[in-house]
């Protein structure tokens, strides 16, 4: 299985899945335990990666419960497998296309991490770049700084509400999280987000773009540009606030036209999973240019 490719039968399991209110408890009962222990040092060690996976770590639990994957060593290898994946594609883009320093002194924001199947790739991948993982959950947080030895940061359920201070990071990276975001609160992370970058750093970011509407069942996209469904793989977040959205291009740019009043730097639409549009947003250097008036775009600035 290519892991830059999610299947096709996966994505359409995903959309089925019931809401179930509760946190995730990855039941092992099922499986024999050291049988998957082994397969995930097997792995781990191939990806170079730390084998330790957390048992509330629901992109794991969802890929070795999914009938798509004919046996358990599929499924764990295709968590390992696009965990870094993912990971070499974004050193791609710091390093050889947006050309920030490959220094300890460059610093990175993972938002949206998860319990690190990514992140676990990161150090690996770009080293020594000083990087910080945040998540929703707390479980997640204290595993990555723990387990995966990686600083993280506690997010929030509103932007408004998230403690980083602006401009902290040379790049954000936000994977499929806006994949996830309802209309409601859509361009108030953009705009969160972008906040946080330090000035000439970067906003990266994937969104489920059109080529992602056959995962779906090829639904209508409404007028505005956004549609949304309150089904995802996290049954433990309330799916009116993280459910599964398709975005336009269209909407993409009128957001970041309206709310951080810049073009995109970046537009590769179906690059990530052979589905999912990748943006990247450069933030001016005010040092750089010539002087213009200010124009804020903090976390508070969108009702």
């Amino acid at each position: 299985m290519n892991p830059q490719s999610i299947p096709r039968k996966l994505w359409r399991f995903l959309c089925a899945i019931p809401r179930r209110a509760g946190a995730i408890v990855l039941n092992l009962t099922g499986y024999r335990e050291k049988r998957l222990l082994d397969v995930c040092r097997r792995y781990a060690v191939e990806t170079g990666a730390i084998s330790v996976v957390h048992p509330q770590d629901h992109i794991f639990r969802f890929l070795i419960e999914n009938p798509v994957f004919s046996s358990l060593d599929k499924a764990v290898k295709y968590y390992f497998e696009d965990g870094q994946q993912s990971a070499r594609m974004l050193g791609h883009l710091l390093f050889t296309e947006m050309e920030l320093a490959r220094s300890p002194e460059t610093t990175l924001l993972e938002f949206a991490s998860g319990y690190g199947c990514v992140t676990r790739h990161l150090a690996g991948a770009l080293s020594p770049v000083n990087i910080v993982a945040c998540d929703i959950h707390g479980a997640a947080c204290d595993f990555i700084e723990r387990t995966l030895a990686t600083n993280a940061i506690l997010s929030s359920a509103r932007p408004e509400d998230l403690a980083i201070e602006s401009g902290s990071y040379d790049a954000v990276f936000a994977l499929s999280f806006f994949s996830h975001m309802p209309e409601l609160t859509w361009s108030r992370w953009l705009v969160c987000l972008f906040d946080k970058v330090k000035p000439g750093g970067y906003l990266i970011f994937t969104t489920q773009g059109l080529q992602s509407r056959k995962h779906f069942g090829n639904p209508v996209i409404p007028e505005n540009g956004i549609w949304h469904i309150p089904s995802s793989e996290q049954k433990d977040l309330d799916a009116e606030d993280y459910g599964n959205t398709i975005v336009t291009t269209e909407f993409v740019r009128t957001a970041v036209d309206r709310h951080l009043h810049q073009p995109i730097t970046m537009l590769k639409e179906a690059h990530w999973w052979g589905h999912q549009d990748l943006y990247v947003l450069r933030k001016s250097d005010p040092a750089s240019v010539s002087p213009a008036p200010a124009r804020h775009a903090g976390c508070d600035q969108i009702g």
